[in-house]
């Protein structure tokens, strides 16, 4: 994995592997740069990259790739902003929903007092009684399979909450 830029249009990705090895937006292979390069170039923007470039190559970009590069850079920005407001939406979405479920559980627990007061485990973290019991045979084959290490995960344990995935 390393840094590379265009040549032809100046488009600079920081992180290059062989799955993202040609440019976006003209097609072009990324010209890989070396350590002490891609550190300077990783601190520029993105017309300071492109005027890098030109130095670096000795040939001009045309207006064309450099309006492309623009055209591409505002679009993936969009795309970016879009997954990040989708993201929120869903996070927000999450909240409400774990508030929902700890208005329920304390209504629950205030109207029905003696189910409040019985014997059953709830889960420390999200309080949901959905829970399941870590066996012996699931504990004897995590030590098998990935020794004690794979049985550290479980130790002190009991239950396993269906809900959250917390172990207690």
């Amino acid at each position: 994995m390393g840094r590379g830029i265009c040549e032809n249009c100046g488009y600079y990705r920081s992180r290059l592997d062989e799955s993202n090895c040609f440019c976006p937006v003209c097609n072009t292979e990324f010209t890989k740069l070396g350590m002490i390069d891609g550190y300077k170039v990783n601190n520029l923007n993105g017309e300071q990259r492109a005027q890098w470039a030109e130095k670096k190559f000795g040939h001009p970009i045309s207006e064309e790739m450099h309006n492309l590069r623009r055209e591409y850079q505002k679009r993936a920005w969009l795309e970016y902003e879009k997954q990040e407001e989708e993201e929120q939406r869903r996070l927000e979405e999450e909240r409400k929903t774990y508030e929902w479920r700890a208005m329920q559980n304390a209504y629950n627990s205030i109207s029905n007092p003696s189910s409040a007061r019985s014997n059953v485990p709830k889960c420390p973290v999200c309080g949901s009684t959905s829970l399941k019991k870590i066996s012996l045979t699931t504990r004897a084959v995590k030590t098998a399979v990935f020794g004690t290490i794979g049985a550290i995960d479980d130790a002190g344990k009991t239950y396993k909450c269906e809900n959250c995935g917390s172990k207690f």
